[in-house]
């Protein structure tokens, strides 16, 4: 599964900017019906795996897509573990 998720980021990255130019054209009232009809099915005809929607976040260590936190790009498992090893400064455990 590592390397689809791969292939899918890099087809999002290839484009991005095409389907955002289409998706503005597509969206913007001051423009002609016809006009943008044409940006809506030129926008459909991208692949679909060139989605944002399509790309899920995984874990980098173990490659795990439940419960990643978004800003270490780590799973909760192994921000768990690097935590205890004392890899990140600055938190502790809970306890109440």
């Amino acid at each position: 599964m590592k390397g689809l998720d791969v292939k899918r980021r890099q087809s999002f990255a290839s484009y991005e900017v095409k389907r955002k130019a289409l998706q503005a054209v597509a969206t913007n009232q001051d423009l002609e019906v016809s006009l943008r009809w044409w940006a809506q099915l030129e926008k459909s005809k991208l692949p679909r795996r060139s989605s944002l929607s399509r790309v899920r976040n995984r874990c980098v260590d173990t490659n795990r897509s439940r419960s990643v936190i978004s800003i270490y790009k780590l799973s909760r498992l192994q921000f768990r573990r690097l935590v205890s090893k004392g890899v990140f400064s600055g938190f502790r455990k809970a306890c109440w």
